[in-house]
């Protein structure tokens, strides 16, 4: 009897840890890629140098690379130096301007904004997002918004700031 009872009480706890991880890796909600719309398409995608999986690998060979490219009508124009303040310190991602969206005409002016974050991941607070609106082939400055990245909520508080700064 009381082996069929610790039986169901760790049933239990590795059930509730199992919701609870389940949970916490789905917060995490950040893309590499954006369709914003038949011939306009946003990439960026993170990667380890090749150097990290090797055995005499050293701190600088884990430095995550991030390209960031517009991809219109079949040509590709580099956005590099938008996430340069960030790169080969932290992993970069598209996060959602709205419930359903990474990309959204936030002043209705007819062209859509995107919203780049660099990932601070774990017990971290809320940090800026950097949102650009995509015309054409160029990417403008537009604001920032907060983001937490361990909530399931989009970019909040937005401010409109074509001025603004990268928080590094």
């Amino acid at each position: 009897m009381q082996m069929k009872s610790l039986n169901s009480i760790m049933s239990l706890l590795i059930s509730g840890y199992l919701s609870l991880n389940i949970t916490s890796t789905q917060a995490a909600i950040g893309v590499n890629e954006i369709n914003i719309s038949s011939s306009t398409k946003l990439i960026m995608p993170n990667n380890l140098k090749p150097g990290c999986y090797g055995r005499n690998r050293t701190e600088d060979d884990c430095s995550p690379t991030t390209p960031l490219h517009l991809i219109f009508k079949g040509k590709t124009y580099s956005y590099g130096k938008l996430i340069e303040p960030w790169e080969g310190s932290f992993f970069i991602y598209f996060v959602k301007l709205g419930s359903n969206s990474y990309a959204r005409d936030l002043n209705g002016d007819g062209f859509k904004e995107i919203a780049i974050y660099p990932a601070v991941c774990g017990n971290s607070p809320k940090s800026l997002a950097y949102i650009y609106t995509v015309k054409g082939h160029i990417l403008l400055p537009y604001g920032t918004g907060e983001y937490f990245w361990e909530a399931e909520i989009p970019v909040e508080n937005i401010k409109n700031n074509p001025n603004f700064k990268p928080d590094i």
